[in-house]
């Protein structure tokens, strides 16, 4: 008896959801375009325990009883009937395994009714089998009810990943759809959150709702989508969105004609914005690559590129249009004499800096004065007699009311006074230190030349060429400090006059909350502000090189590129990149033996991420490259 069988049903379906279903995002990926194909105009996606429950209700063309009960079997479509329509697909789904792959592993629900049935049917499936049947009162369209993903492969349970990040992989499949079908209202709500919710009015309309009004505003509009200005650029390719004939797809040749386009227009490392949408013969692109149908291959990829590549240039080339559009806001300067009210945003003066200067006189110097200023403010004076000019006070009730006001002045002057003392003791010790710390690196056995590209500081240290990288020099610097003061717990905060506002992607919220209590830690204080943007009302007492937005995109791209790593540390490595002096910045002779004399003295010699700091040419390999030897 041979040894090779047909494998059971039961069995094959298994193993086509392995294919087909590897997690909740891929099980919704596939009901959501279910409901598309059946020219849905609203849907609804509702998810709980992790993604292991869902239910989603459309308003679709519905199934018949026929359809419902072969519907669950495994190559069961509507979309295709022969060979050749593989290479003419316009719908989302078209292999029949869907379906009939999700009841394999869960326990399902289903109800529908077409508009020309007065009553709907119902059908429940446990591991792929029916077992029950039955009339049900319903609206046209479909709901599919699920619960229990995965209840009989315990080993596929085993490696779904924790709830926060199959909900971030969730939104991310629902963001994608809905930004494609932006005529088809699309609401997900998560543990009874509502997450995304697009009404179905036009494409704008859905950007907006998606990514907020910034995006929009900061968005270029070109033959096959739009495209971003200079503003909204990314540190990752996550906010590419390249959709073919409807269909959410990740393109090499794309992605690469896209940012060829931008050549010289963005930093390096930054990438655009952009939201492409191609129309395509069916015939040309091959979607029958993989179950996920992500992949795609053209018949001809050169003719895709210089299309793309040619329609982004021609827009973004020899205009202006790829710079914020942001509008500018006229600051009037205001002029006016001083008011009591001043002191509490008292700022300290500068300080020429003398070590034999006496702190003491040096305030009394600062606040000689400040008494009569407050007090010309409180009454109005007349100047030649010195007279308090109010008819309507008596001589006794005027001298007592001076004399009360003037107490009360020189109460709070006192206080300013004991403030400015501490600032200024604080500033005196700080440069002591920088003193100290500039005695320490004079009689060092290396030598300072000078700066190269204002980037790179060249030194020479015992007959070697050494050739730092400024930025990273710093950046590492910085980050064993910053890690010093959090594990002593010396980080301190300062609130922001006005919070900063930020724009953060959907997709984005999840990791930011989630370590918002890190965060905290940090000394960045935030809150939830609106769907789509984020308020900071603290930040870390740190002298940041860049913004505090751009600061918190290198965070997100650092906690989403290193998920396994302490989030502590990556929010370290970004502070101290963002804190670090860059590429192109002009330094002294003193700063350069500063930043110098701190790295040795910590002897790390590679960047957070790993890069190494200095590049060294001994005497003989430049004697060699000259031609001495």
């Amino acid at each position: 008896m041979g040894t090779i069988k047909i494998l059971d049903e039961t069995v094959s379906n298994i193993i086509s959801a392995g294919e087909v279903v590897e997690n909740p995002s891929s099980l919704i990926k596939e009901l959501l375009e279910n409901s598309l194909d059946a020219e849905s105009k609203n849907i609804k996606i509702e998810v709980k325990n992790g993604g292991r429950y869902v239910n989603i209700n459309d308003d679709g063309k519905g199934m018949i009883k026929e359809d419902l009960l072969i519907s669950i079997e495994r190559h069961a479509t509507s979309k295709i009937r022969e060979k050749e329509d593989l290479f003419n697909l316009t719908s989302y789904g078209f292999r029949g395994e869907a379906l009939s792959s999700i009841c394999a592993v869960s326990k399902v629900k289903i109800t529908s009714k077409t508009n020309d049935l007065k009553i709907g049917t119902g059908i429940t499936v446990l591991a792929g089998k029916i077992t029950s049947l039955k009339d049900v009162e319903k609206n046209t369209g479909t709901e599919i009810e699920i619960n229990d993903l995965f209840f009989n492969t315990p080993a596929r349970m085993k490696f779904l990943r924790k709830a926060t990040t199959e909900y971030l992989n969730i939104k991310d499949i629902v963001l994608q759809e809905a930004l494609v079908n932006y005529n088809v209202g699309i609401n997900l709500i998560i543990d009874g959150k509502e997450t995304i919710n697009t009404t179905g009015n036009g494409i704008e309309n859905t950007i907006v709702e998606l990514f907020g009004k910034n995006i929009l505003k900061n968005l270029i509009k070109f033959d096959y989508g739009y495209i971003g200005n200079s503003s909204i650029s990314r540190s990752t390719r996550d906010s590419i969105f390249v959709f073919i004939n409807g269909r959410m797809v990740k393109s090499k040749i794309i992605e690469t004609a896209l940012i060829d386009s931008y050549y010289t227009k963005l930093v390096k490392g930054k990438y655009p914005f952009a939201i492409i949408f191609l129309e395509l013969n069916p015939k040309d692109i091959d979607v029958n690559v993989h179950p996920s149908k992500k992949i795609v291959k053209f018949s001809n990829d050169t003719h895709v590129y210089e299309m793309i590549r040619r329609a982004v240039a021609e827009k973004i080339n020899g205009t202006d249009d790829l710079t914020s559009r942001d509008v500018e806001i006229k600051v009037e300067k205001e002029t006016r004499s001083l008011n009591i009210d001043d002191f509490k945003i008292f700022q300290k003066p500068m300080v020429t800096v003398n070590k034999s200067l006496n702190i003491s006189e040096y305030i009394n110097s600062k606040t000689l004065g400040i008494d009569k200023k407050i007090i010309d403010e409180k009454f109005e004076i007349d100047m030649e007699t010195g007279e308090i000019i109010n008819q309507e006070l008596n001589i006794e009730r005027r001298e007592k009311q001076f004399d009360e006001v003037r107490e009360e002045i020189k109460e709070e002057v006192e206080e300013k006074k004991e403030e400015i003392f501490t600032e200024i003791k604080k500033e005196f010790n700080e440069i002591e230190n920088k003193i100290i710390k500039r005695e320490n690196y004079i009689n060092k056995n290396y030598k300072i030349i000078g700066q190269f590209y204002n980037s790179y500081i060249l030194v020479e240290n015992n007959g070697i060429l050494e050739i730092y990288d400024q930025h990273i020099v710093h950046e590492r610097t910085l980050y064993e400090e910053l890690k010093k003061n959090i594990l002593s717990k010396e980080i301190s905060r300062q609130a922001l006059l006005i919070p900063q506002r930020i724009n953060i992607d959907l997709r984005d919220q999840d990791i930011i909350f989630e370590k918002k209590e890190i965060l905290k830690e940090l000394g960045f204080e935030i809150e939830e502000f609106g769907k789509n943007e984020i308020l900071i009302r603290t930040i870390p007492i740190f002298k940041f090189q860049e913004s505090i937005e751009s600061l918190f995109r290198e965070v997100i791209k650092e906690l989403k590129e290193y998920k396994q790593r302490d989030p502590r540390e990556s929010i370290i490595i970004s502070m101290s990149c963002k804190g670090a002096i860059k590429a192109g910045q002009k330094l002294t002779l003193e700063e350069m033996d500063i930043l110098i004399g701190n790295l040795h003295k910590i002897g790390e010699y590679t960047c957070p991420h790993g890069r190494p700091i200095i590049l060294k040419l001994d005497l003989d390999e430049i004697e060699k490259k000259f031609k001495r030897k």
